[in-house]
């Protein structure tokens, strides 16, 4: 893949995921977690999204190492309570 397919393969992603994001209304919310299946989709969603937040996060080339390393330790922090 070139760099422009990257680009357009981000700017798709952020395109649904921000449509996705709109219908994730608290009713919806609230609908899901009174069910089984629903909170097994739930706890989905909130999978994705935290994978999604790391691969952001943990593939940051940002010139500021020490930002980086702190952002790194901030989470590592956070998933220590986690499993």
């Amino acid at each position: 893949m070139q760099a422009d397919d990257f680009l357009q393969q981000a700017r798709a992603i952020a395109q649904s995921i921000e449509q996705l994001a709109d219908q994730l209304r608290p009713e919806v919310i609230r609908a899901a977690r009174a069910d089984g299946d629903g909170r097994r989709d739930l706890d989905r969603i909130e999978y994705a999204l935290g994978t999604i937040g790391k691969a952001l996060i943990l593939t940051d080339y940002s010139i500021d190492e020490e930002k980086d390393i702190d952002k790194l330790k901030a989470f590592r922090e956070s998933q220590k309570g986690m499993g």
